[in-house]
């Protein structure tokens, strides 16, 4: 990795102990240790500026960087070099011949070394005795591990009085030399990592780029503990430049597939210090990359795939924790030391290594089990969970998994969702086993976000059919794999499951409303009339599946789906599992209670977790699949649902924005984890960034997801389009026409696209123009039934009229927003209650409606609203001071300027920006910390990384606001709690 050798930053604490330790006269040795690549060359340079400012003459002194190698053991020629390179500007008498007498010294490599050590003690004491005659003299030394005996020089040039920094890498092989070294020294500090703000500051100051969030959250997670070194963050960064991952889109520095893991570079330090152990120790971290971690039962059949001693491959693991390599957990599990280190180690084998490296261990785990027992039945069921189809099974052990699965559901879900989908891919199809496992499955792949697993089974459903009761399950594994993954299934039988309509909802397919076509059309023959069955589909009959009734039907035509999957659940195959001492789940159980695990009500709820019920829950989940908000409002209202409610009013506006995350996540309830990745998690967060006024977050999610593989979905045309409104908002009017353009003209996102053209339209200062789209718009899509969320156009379009003074505009507006439906919906109350607050001019209503604004956590919505509001109210400025903090959290620099003109307009002081008074309060109080801390002007200057003079101006400013006389004062009144925030 390439050294770096940029300013030191987040050093402060360093710094100020150096100088301290250094203060004293007379000779100092320190000895500054740390990992590779945590920044010693950096802190080296930092002291020799430090030093040379105090008037001291530096004396550079660079190990392991020359010709020599190990030729040189007492770095004799490298100082000679030094001392030649500054010898004008050192200028004492007597240099050259004790400059000489080193030189002819360090030729004298054939001798003896005890013979002429005296030699070289009294050659290096005439040396730096000459050299420090009549100035004190600093030595500083990077990298002393690189000789064999750096003690002799260092030691004589503290004899001679010198200031002596020296740096070693912690974890260098410690010989005598270098033992010699850190006993004879003064002083031995340790560099610990960076801070994680100041590590992230220096890779985006290395960017040369401005640098997209999501590659910094990458980063964060990729390096976990390696994050405070320098050295890796930067060599990191510069690999995936290197490697083509990093892209500049839409004027940022992303990465090119967000899903794909960040690796260290492959001449990482952790990775040479691995390969110098040995061929043995390589292959173990190569293993325990590929199977996530390694358990030390694991390590005897380990040892023989990798057919090596098995004590050479546990002195192995324990060389590479030793090294930092690898790491042991309280439980004795074995990993790396980070994910990207993993990622590095892995990436060596072909993909499929970690399935077959599992697929062996399963193997062998089991043949020991089989002939003696004593195999811990965790390990093995995880190795048979990932070792894939080739690990043979028999019908014992698949029901043993079933057994574990069940035990495990509550503690340990996301192991009981791999155990069964080990179990499911050795049942038959069309079997009520089958049936059963799929429904349980289906529960804890939404309970753990892990849809790749459905993958298999869709898979085998394409190839050998299903029985005509597991049809609509597969349905709906088809569904929550293309929604979370974005992409649509490969096989053709899954494809016309999702072509065939909701049941119950009209014509509208999945794959129509969703990816905005249709998947497997066939002009011949239509998956939704044709009567074919699919119960008992041999290999090759897929293709007709999802036909009839029974596809995604009962009979009577209810559909069926989410509550009959919980429900079915509970019918699981195995019962309740023993559960010995230690919490782990016996292997032996029998098929037991075929009741099911008692987790789940035939209800459909989970217990205790307060979600909807049975029917209910089934039809919301079908009707918000399908974005069909009208019906989840008449579901919930049916099922007994307040109306209107705070759950009903987010899921409608979830149901809006096409947020299928938080939609899920109301309709399942507790049983549903948001996903963190993948389409509907990007999404998510584009929407809660931008409601949130987070658009820094939001608009990085944005860009993620037209970086990531997944094909163009109605979540991304979504983000299009509120992308489009935060870009006018910044004035980046070009930018949001290219996002407009992009984003679907589908009837689907028809009021959202209105709404994002009528804030272009604004933002660009074209007022009428978008009076005219909304009041245009507003009654097509009205008599055209697509009135959800047609409320907060119209009122969009209302404030923007206000603002504009185009009176009759608003009254138009108002007039639209009256004849939508309001008593079931809170959203469009709140609409009607602003509109009527700022035509009528009425203060207390608008006020009203801001708050439910508030309440809702719509805050860009809530910044027009006060913006409007401002316009008329007797006192604007609470109104412009909300309006103003909130645009200056966007970065909204056109609705800036119009609380500019608002403010002019009305004659009151602009407000302020309270983001740098705040800023600036933080510092305060930082610098009043630092005074309780004893640390003097000069050294909160340096933690802080401000001016001497910009330090004492603070204090001056303090003392005069706090009434204190002194510091210590200051700091008393700190700790007492007498000192009051800073106004802002």
């Amino acid at each position: 990795m390439a050294r770096t050798r940029a300013a030191v930053r987040g050093r402060d604490q360093e710094l100020t102990a150096l100088r301290t330790a250094l203060a004293p006269d007379g000779g100092r040795l320190i000895v500054l240790t740390g990992p590779a690549g945590i920044g010693r060359t950096a802190l080296l340079d930092s002291v020799a500026r430090l030093l040379a400012a105090d008037g001291a003459r530096v004396l550079p002194l660079r190990l392991g960087t020359g010709p020599d190698g190990g030729g040189d053991p007492y770095a004799l020629a490298a100082l000679v070099r030094a001392v030649r390179e500054r010898f004008e500007q050192l200028q004492e008498s007597g240099l050259s011949e004790a400059l000489s007498a080193v030189a002819q010294l360090r030729d004298a490599r054939g001798r003896e070394r005890g013979g002429w050590t005296p030699a070289v003690v009294a050659a290096l004491d005439g040396l730096f005795e000459t050299v420090g005659r009549r100035e004190r003299v600093a030595l500083l030394v990077d990298d002393a591990h690189a000789v064999a005996e750096p003690a002799p020089v260092l030691s004589a040039a503290r004899r001679a009085g010198c200031l002596v920094v020296a740096t070693c890498e912690e974890g260098a092989e410690r010989g005598p030399g270098l033992a010699e070294l850190l006993t004879d020294a003064d002083r031995v500090m340790t560099i610990g990592p960076l801070a994680d703000d100041v590590a992230l500051s220096l890779v985006r100051r290395a960017a040369g780029a401005r640098l997209d969030e999501s590659v910094v959250t990458a980063l964060r997670t990729a390096l976990g503990p390696l994050l405070g070194n320098p050295g890796t963050v930067l060599g990191t960064l510069d690999a995936l430049r290197r490697s083509g991952r990093l892209v500049t889109f839409e004027g940022r520095l992303c990465l090119s597939d967000p899903a794909e893991p960040v690796a260290l570079p492959a001449d990482h330090p952790l990775l040479r210090r691995a390969s110098a152990l040995g061929g043995t120790a390589v292959r173990l971290l190569g293993a325990v990359a590929l199977l996530d971690g390694l358990d030390l039962d694991a390590l005897p059949p380990l040892a023989d795939i990798l057919e090596a001693d098995p004590v050479d491959c546990g002195r192995g693991l324990d060389l590479l924790i030793e090294a930092g390599v690898l790491t042991a957990g309280p439980d004795g599990r074995i990993a790396c030391r980070c994910p990207a280190l993993a990622a590095t180690a892995a990436g060596r084998f072909r993909a499929r290594r970690g399935t077959a490296l599992h697929a062996a261990l399963a193997e062998r785990l089991l043949a020991g089990h089989r002939r003696s027992g004593g195999v811990d039945p965790v390990v093995l069921a995880d190795h048979v969970a990932r070792g894939g189809a080739t690990v043979t099974l028999d019908d014992d052990t698949v029901r043993q998994l079933l057994t574990m699965g069940a035990a495990a559901e509550q503690e340990e879900p996301e192991r009981a969702t791999l155990w069964y989908a080990a179990a499911l891919r050795r049942l038959p199809p069309t079997g009520p086993e089958h049936a059963r496992t799929l429904c349980r499955l289906l529960l804890l792949v939404v309970r753990t976000g892990r849809y790749e697993l459905l993958r298999e089974p869709l898979t085998r459903y394409a190839e050998h059919g299903c029985a005509e009761e597991s049809v609509d399950e597969i349905r709906l594994a088809a569904i929550l794999l293309a929604l979370h993954s974005g992409v649509p299934p490969a096989e053709r039988a899954v494809r016309e499951l999702l072509d065939a309509p909701f049941p119950g909802r009209g014509p509208t397919a999945f794959s129509e409303w969703w990816f905005d076509r249709r998947l497997a059309p066939d002009p011949r023959r239509h998956p939704a009339t044709d009567g074919d069955t699919v119960a008992g589909a041999g290999a090759g009959a897929g293709a007709g599946a999802g036909a009839g009734a029974g596809a995604g039907t009962r009979a009577g035509g209810e559909p069926r789906g989410w509550a009959e999957v919980t429900a079915e659940a509970g019918a699981l195959t195995g019962g309740e599992a023993e559960t010995p001492a230690g919490g782990k789940a016996s292997v032996g159980g029998g098929a037991g209670d075929r009741s099911g695990a008692g987790a789940v009500a035939r209800d459909g709820t989970a217990a205790g977790d307060g979600a909807r019920g049975g029917a209910g829950r089934s039809d919301l989940l079908s009707a918000a699949l399908c974005g069909d908000v009208a019906a989840c409002e008449r579901v919930w209202r049916s099922s007994g649902g307040a109306a209107p409610s705070p759950e009903l009013d987010r899921l409608r506006q979830a149901a809006l924005v096409a947020d299928m995350a938080d939609v899920a996540r109301l309709v399942i309830g507790a049983d549903y984890r948001v996903p963190e990745t993948g389409v509907l998690g990007a999404y998510h967060r584009v929407v809660r960034g931008y409601a949130d006024a987070d658009w820094t977050r939001a608009m990085s999610a944005v860009r993620e997801l037209e970086l990531s593989p997944a094909e163009d979905t109605l979540a991304r045309h979504a983000a299009r389009l509120l992308a489009v409104d935060m870009c006018a908002a910044r004035g980046e009017f070009g930018q949001a026409s290219r996002w407009l353009t992009a984003a679907t003209r589908a009837p689907r996102l028809a009021v959202l696209r209105t709404w994002a053209r009528v804030g272009l339209a604004a933002r660009k200062g074209d007022d009428g123009q978008a009076v005219r789209v909304a009041l245009m718009a507003g009654p097509r899509l009205r008599r055209a039934g697509l009135r959800t969320g047609l409320s907060i156009l119209l009122s969009r379009a209302l404030r923007i009229a206000v603002l504009g003074d185009d009176h009759e505009g608003a009254a138009e507006l108002l007039a639209e927003i009256e004849l939508l439906p309001h008593e079931h919906h809170v959203d469009a109350q709140e609409s009607l209650l602003l509109a009527r607050g700022l035509v009528h001019r009425d203060p207390e209503c608008a006020r009203e409606a801001t708050d439910l604004i508030r309440e809702r956590g719509d805050l860009p919505a809530l910044m027009e609203s006060c913006l409007a509001v401002a316009r008329f109210a007797p006192d604007p400025r609470p109104w412009l001071r909300e309006a103003h903090a909130l645009a200056t959290r966007c970065g909204a620099t056109a609705l800036l300027e119009r609380v500019r003109e608002v403010t002019r307009e009305r004659g009151v002081p602009a407000p302020r920006a309270r983001g740098r008074r705040d800023a600036l309060a933080v510092t305060e109080q930082r610098i009043i910390e630092l005074i309780g801390e004893g640390l003097t002007n000069r050294q909160i200057a340096l933690r802080l990384r401000l001016s001497e003079k910009t330090v004492e101006n603070y204090l001056t400013r303090l003392f005069a606001r706090t009434g204190c006389r002194s510091r210590v004062e200051l700091a008393a009144a700190s700790l007492t709690g007498r000192l009051a925030r800073t106004p802002t």
